[in-house]
């Protein structure tokens, strides 16, 4: 949390504000944003209260901080998100030299030891190997990037939809509020920056998990929600199947020499795009091979959170339960 404070308080910028919201923090963050604060007058820390009926806990979060702000640009991100200094600056260019109302920042995971390194990588992947590419599109209002890395939005824009108290019950906030900022007619685009932006997400198989079970349920909502779950499954299929033929050859099943051919070639295929992805976001490469091992666990992952949504029904992070009939996308 300090690096990723002190690198916003960094940026070269002529005139910005940092507003950081300590919610529920129970280790030395108090103490360490108060350090911060006596080092530099443009810290602002704001006490998180308990969100009233009705709201979800980070949206309240960023709501009121959002109220704190005195800017007419936004930057809402995460408190393990840092920045490199030149960011904020490069950001604003962008939103103001194409006319924009809501940029998402697309930052550079950062994913250490194996689990991260096979489990992460289906997050861009399921943004640049699917119908990402239109949520840059004015004319697809239904689809839009937002992210906790960083969502850059103008304070004219964001209160016409009413802040965070318009989606107060999402549970995926940060892409909520580019869907509907662009759902109200706003310019809204992505922008790839990994060489300005890092975050490692989790930390180890247990947060991934655990992470990605609060919220992974949400996605699959609604027509297009339905759609990716469908892609998803027949994803997942594809990658396991095709090296468990091979298998089952190699030990002596019998598998037809055309079915062997075609999924070796399945195979190949699938490591060649892992392979270039990789080196496109410049992650390790050894993990395009783990296709069906990251297949097989984000399997789990979906039917866990499935289970915990609509079975359990309820929502679990940070010390806080929702009862998930209140929680939406």
């Amino acid at each position: 949390m300090e690096g990723a404070v002190r690198s916003h308080l960094s940026q070269d910028y002529p005139d910005f504000e940092v507003v950081v919201v300590d919610d529920r923090s129970a280790d030395a963050t108090p103490a360490i944003l108060a350090a911060l604060a006596r080092e530099s007058p443009r810290l602002t820390i704001v006490e998180g209260i308990e969100p009233p009926p009705g709201w979800l806990g980070k949206p309240h979060a960023l709501a009121q901080g959002a109220a704190q702000a005195t800017g007419q640009i936004l930057l809402f991100a995460d408190a393990d998100v840092r920045y490199d200094a030149r960011a904020l600056g490069e950001a604003v260019t962008v939103l103001e030299r194409e006319r924009l109302d809501f940029l998402a920042l697309l930052p550079g995971f950062e994913m250490r030891g194996f689990w991260e390194n096979v489990l992460l990588p289906y997050v861009p992947m399921s943004f640049f190997l699917g119908l990402g590419f239109l949520a840059n599109s004015d004319r697809h209002r239904w689809i839009a990037a937002g992210g906790g890395a960083g969502n850059m939005v103008r304070r004219a824009a964001y209160d016409a939809v009413g802040g965070h108290a318009g989606i107060r019950d999402s549970v995926i906030d940060d892409v909520r509020l580019a869907m509907t900022v662009k759902r109200a007619g706003f310019r809204c685009r992505m922008a790839q920056a990994d060489d300005r932006v890092r975050v490692r997400m989790y930390r180890g198989f247990r947060e991934i998990v655990d992470g990605f079970t609060k919220n992974v349920s949400f996605v699959f909502g609604g027509w297009f929600g339905l759609v990716f779950l469908l892609g998803t499954v027949l994803t997942f299929v594809a990658a396991v199947i095709p090296p468990a033929a091979l298998l089952a050859a190699a030990f002596g099943w019998p598998v037809a020499r055309t079915d062997v051919f075609l999924a070796a070639a399945a195979v190949v295929l699938t490591v060649l795009v892992r392979g270039l992805l990789a080196l496109y976001l410049r992650t390790a490469l050894w993990a395009a091979w783990t296709q069906p091992l990251m297949a097989f666990v984000w399997t789990g992952i979906i039917a866990r959170s499935l289970y915990r949504r609509f079975v359990r029904r309820e929502v679990r992070w940070r010390g806080r339960r929702y009862d998930a009939a209140g929680a939406r996308f």
